[in-house]
């Protein structure tokens, strides 16, 4: 049974041949036809509700939105978090599922309880939907960003143009999920009403309103029969200009008509501007072109590049320039990869030429590794993997494990050539000795990484990609190293008595040779000594488990490692009450800052807020706003300062040189774009009185800003936005027949305007809207809005200010929610090298804990990272002790025992010492991606363990004594166990210490790998024989004291 794939494969060569070559060819299919991306794609656990509220304020949005919105949302199922926003005219309500949850029908289940609460939420519902329910994806953001411009073109027809035809035609390239257009004017039917015009005619400016909407119609009215034909009757009155406006009747009285025109300009013109878009400094429209999740970016780009080339060609004037291109980053980390794969190769292979002396063993073995990942590929497509940065990762990790399964076999096959046999009996007798002990170790490898991923949460999702090309590359591994390794070393290797002299390489490396040779005998001497004192050894063998256990609390905490990208966004916030036309000056003012650094190269700057469906990524937390502004900022190759660096000396130059700068915050792109927290370090501070929540907010805030290594602390809202409260007198305004309501919303369209039921539709264009407002000098100031005249019932017109006052005062910027409960964040972030997000985070907690006193009802606890990791973390543990449950019974099936695995599974706690010690000299963290490098560590430590006790039983079963099999066994695997080390470490060394851009965050993996390999090696090399001497001793003292057991009871009976 062990040598059947092997005998088969001898016999049937051609057979063989072709199937390798089909495996090439359908590997090389499989790369072109897999999408490509810089990450895999992990369906985001968030769902937001989005409702618009122009007018209201953060208090009344609250109050008469979000809580009725929250209270329903209760009856949802699996829901983590339920966490809001209330700002100036806009709710924003997000709800965190579990990772891994159909999002689908979370977004359905939301839309079923949100049409139930309809009926709750206050809204005027005036040229504007009450709310969306929408999917919220961080990670799927822009795959590109163009900046449009267009020479001879007006600023207005630019942006309809975008909003029309070129997003239509970029939507219909192949997987293009989604077009948004941000920044430049967009049209507007502005209906500018004379107030003085106004009450001479006893109107209100609702009246106005309302007559526009009753006359903008275009409404059937059924169909004529004539004999044999059908005619369709309509009643068409839409505005097909701003004329058709004017003309439309306001009132009709007394004969007289006093149309639009009477008392109002009606003007075809822009938007106020609320938003602004620029690239590298210069004014343009940004176009947002977002991917379908599981297509490739590269591609996706290619076709909308060519589209845009047509679409150019025929609109003359216009320009594009790539502001973000996803793919830049994805290309790099995908050259990156295959160089360090090539690398690795290489190395790999250079290792085994020294240690085997024969380039034909080495060819072997060099042919077999990109065969065995060419194997792994073919099942990508079948389970709709991505060729990403974890995907080729996982490839690199298993590299190792690809290279020990061949160094054995070939190791095997040479020494049953070297102890007489032909070729064809040597690859069929060493396959065969050594394919259980393979088997063990492909199985045990599995069983390590298999519940990482079954284990679910976030950290399942994403390691998917690095495990499963890590499963399928040592089954591939495994199976090319019993048919194809055996079959080439049949007709290739030859016997050593065929080459009674040494040739050039040997030669070449005959010192090599001899040292090794004096390692073997040091190490025969060395395990001699340990197995005549084995209390030493295992005392050495717990000094290294207690002093890992010792360096454990030293080790950074973090749920993933901070990487350089080469990519990073800011965020501006201006102090509250700050106007756009202020923002946008201090905006363009940061983009110099960012522009005159040496190492920026793009600077892409959306200014402002525009919401529509399609707008480009927000978080979830809460949106931007016209005192707020978001950049991606892409760096140049070849610098000489990281990216924290010059984030630093940006945000310092930034706070000194821009006056009214609130907050600024600065960060890398990269892996964590998963994480569903808005920043890494967020502590919640929870109360119900505003005032007494601000004042504990800011207390914790000192507190993270004096915590050293903690960078742009920042409370997520305050107690400054500038508002007017308008209060009616309730007696007067009901002697004049008035409500409230009445009177508020004619006071809000006095001072704001406010938006027609209908829009202004033109023929196969999209809909713009019709604002009814007052002229610009009859709102500028609080005195015009109490001049304002408000009409009654009756048609008698009054100035506001005899029903209502105004009075200046401050309130909140915006108001946050956790679970129902009034929130103020402290948010903070952290640098690479430096204490990591855990650590910071429990620091300023423990600080405010001990130093502030909180009222009753008035808490703090600690979310972003902490909150993920302290999940992740136990789901990554609970996996880790599956794991070893799996493996264990593995090799209690193996090898038929249930005592011997023990003694082999003893290697995983070696291995600690080296992985915690490792971490801390590269100054790194125990993360998400450290834990993964653990569970593969497990795996790699045991294959050590168990080839060296299976020859150890081998031994024995012939009839060797045990310390002598074990004295035989220990020289004899010491090559295969240190040319695979070795090979491994080479590996994964660049990734470790020289980690190219975007590939840094994964370099804790190969860090734990090598610390840990290097101790577990040499520890198990010679405690884990002495460990199986110990406990064989206690076997036979056990078996030993049932026998004597057993003759008392006989000689007694007898």
């Amino acid at each position: 049974m062990k040598t059947f794939l092997t005998r088969w494969s001898i016999k049937h060569p051609v057979v063989v041949a072709a199937l390798y070559i089909a495996v090439v060819v359908l590997s090389m299919l499989t790369l072109v036809l897999l999408p490509v991306r810089m990450m895999p794609y992990v369906e985001s656990p968030l769902v937001s509700i989005v409702t618009m509220a122009p007018g209201s304020s953060p208090t009344e949005v609250e109050t008469y939105i979000t809580k009725p919105i929250e209270q329903r949302l209760t009856v949802l199922d699996g829901v983590r978090f339920i966490r809001s926003s209330s700002q100036q005219d806009m709710s924003l309500v997000t709800i965190q599922f579990a990772w891994g949850d159909d999002i689908g029908k979370a977004v359905q289940s939301v839309q079923s309880v949100m049409t139930a609460a309809e009926g709750d939420i206050e809204l005027d519902g005036f040229n504007s939907r009450s709310y969306w329910v929408l999917p919220i994806d961080p990670l799927n953001r822009p795959v590109l960003t163009l900046a449009l411009r267009g020479e001879g073109w007006d600023p207005v027809q630019l942006r309809e143009f975008a909003d029309n035809t070129l997003v239509d035609r970029l939507t219909q390239v192949p997987d293009v999920q989604a077009v948004s257009i941000f920044g430049g004017y967009r049209r507007q039917l502005q209906v500018v009403v004379d107030r003085q015009k106004l009450a001479a005619y006893g109107l209100s400016i609702l009246q106005v309103r309302d007559a526009i909407d009753a006359n903008n119609v275009s409404q059937g009215a059924g169909v004529l029969t004539q004999g044999d034909s059908e005619i369709l009757v309509r009643s068409d009155k839409r505005a097909l200009s701003a004329a058709d406006v004017m003309d439309y009747p306001v009132l009709e009285q007394d004969g007289q008509v006093v149309y639009v025109r009477d008392v109002a300009i009606v003007k075809d013109t822009a938007e106020e501007r609320r938003s602004s878009y620029r690239y590298n400094g210069e004014a343009a429209l940004a176009v947002n072109v977002i991917q379908q999740p599981n297509s490739s970016s590269p591609q996706v780009i290619r076709q909308v590049r060519a589209e845009l080339k047509r679409i150019q060609a025929a609109n003359p004037g216009l320009t594009f320039e790539e502001a973000y291109d996803n793919s830049y980053l994805v290309n790099i980390i995908l050259n990156s990869t295959f160089q360090e794969l090539l690398i690795s190769v290489l190395l790999a292979g250079l290792v085994i030429l020294v240690f085997l002396e024969d380039f034909r063993a080495t060819a072997i073995i060099m042919i077999s590794i990109p065969l065995s990942l060419a194997l792994s590929t073919l099942p990508f497509i079948p389970i709709q993997m991505s060729l990403n940065s974890s995907t080729l990762i996982g490839m690199m990790m298993a590299l190792g494990k690809l290279v020990d399964d061949s160094i054995i076999v070939i190791d095997a096959i040479d020494q049953k050539l070297r102890g007489g046999l032909r070729p064809l009996q040597a690859a069929i007798q060493g396959t065969g000795e050594v394919f259980l002990a393979s088997a063990a170790a492909s199985c045990v490898m599995i069983a390590a990484l298999i519940p990482t991923i079954l284990a679910g949460g976030l950290t399942g999702l994403m390691f998917v990609g690095i495990v499963w090309p890590m499963v399928f590359a040592f089954v591939a591994s495994l199976l090319v190293s019993v048919t194809l390794i055996p079959l080439i070393a049949a007709f290739v290797l030859k016997p050593p008595q065929s080459q009674p002299r040494r040739n050039g390489l040997q030669r070449l490396l005959l010192p090599v040779q001899v040292g090794f040779q004096r390692l073997e005998q040091g190490y025969g001497w060395l395990l001699d000594r340990c197995l005549n004192n084995r209390e030493m050894t295992l005392a050495i063998a717990a000094v290294s488990i207690v002093l890992a256990v010792a360096l454990y609390p030293f080790v950074p905490q973090e749920m993933m490692p901070l990487g350089d990208s080469g990519q990073f966004m800011a965020s501006l916030e201006m102090e509250a009450g700050t106007s756009f036309a202020k923002t946008d000056e201090s905006t363009a003012r940061f983009e110099q800052i960012l522009l005159a650094q040496p190492d920026v190269e793009k600077v892409s700057s959306q200014v402002g807020f525009e919401f529509t469906r399609n707008s480009t990524y927000f978080s979830g937390y809460s949106m931007d706003s016209v005192n707020a502004a978001s950049l991606t900022v892409t760096l140049k190759d070849n610098r000489d300062r990281d990216i924290w660096e010059i984030m630093d000396s940006v945000a310092a130059e930034a706070h000194r040189t821009i006056p009214g700068l609130r907050r600024i915050a600065l960060k890398e792109m990269g892996v964590d774009l998963m994480s569903t927290s808005a920043a890494p370090i967020q502590l919640a501070v929870y109360g119900e009185e505003l005032d007494t929540l601000h004042r504990l907010a800011a207390d914790v805030l000192r507190i993270a800003e004096a915590t050293p290594s903690l960078v742009m602390a920042q409370t997520s809202s305050s107690l400054t936005q500038p508002e007017y409260q308008l209060t009616v007198d309730r007696r007067r305004a009901e002697e004049l027949g008035m409500n409230v309501q009445m009177v508020a919303e004619q006071a809000r369209y006095a001072l704001s305007g406010g938006f027609t039921r209908r829009y202004y539709n033109r023929p196969n264009l999209r809909q713009n809207s019709i604002l009814v407002r007052y002229d610009a000098a009859d709102r500028a100031t609080p005195d015009d809005l109490a001049a304002t005249y408000i009409t009654t019932p009756q048609g008698q017109q009054v100035p506001l200010s005899t029903v209502a006052t105004l009075e200046r005062r401050n309130g909140p910027t915006l108001i946050e929610h956790v679970n129902g409960k009034r929130v103020v964040y402290v948010n903070g972030y952290y640098r690479k090298g430096a204490p990591a997000s855990m650590d910071l985070s429990m620091a300023v907690a423990m600080r405010a804990g001990t130093d502030l006193n909180f009222p009753p009802g008035y808490g703090l606890d600690s979310m972003g990272d902490m909150t993920d990791m302290m999940i992740e973390f136990s789901r990554l543990l609970k996996g880790l002790l599956v794991s070893l449950i799996l493996i264990y019974l593995i090799l209690v099936i193996q090898f038929g025992s249930f005592i011997q695995p023990l003694i082999m599974m003893g290697a995983i706690p070696l291995q600690l010492v080296g992985v915690f010690g490792g971490l801390i000299l590269a100054q790194q963290t125990l993360s998400t991606v450290s834990i993964l490098g653990i569970v593969i560590l497990s795996g790699l430590s045991l294959s050590a363990a168990i080839l060296l006790l299976e020859l150890v039983l081998a031994k024995r079963a012939e009839g060797v004594p045990r310390d002598i099999a074990i004295r035989m066994a220990g020289p004899v695997r010491l090559k295969a166990i240190t040319m695979t080390t070795l090979t491994t470490m080479i590996v994964i060394v660049r990734l470790a210490f020289f980690p190219d851009i975007g590939m840094d965050a994964y370099s804790p993996i190969a860090t734990v790998i090598l610390g840990g390999l290097t101790i577990s090696t040499l520890l198990t090399l010679i405690v884990i024989p002495v460990m199986y001497s110990v406990v064989d001793d206690t076997i036979q003292w056990f078996v030993h004291l049932e026998t004597k057991i057993k003759r008392h009871n006989h000689w007694t009976r007898g």
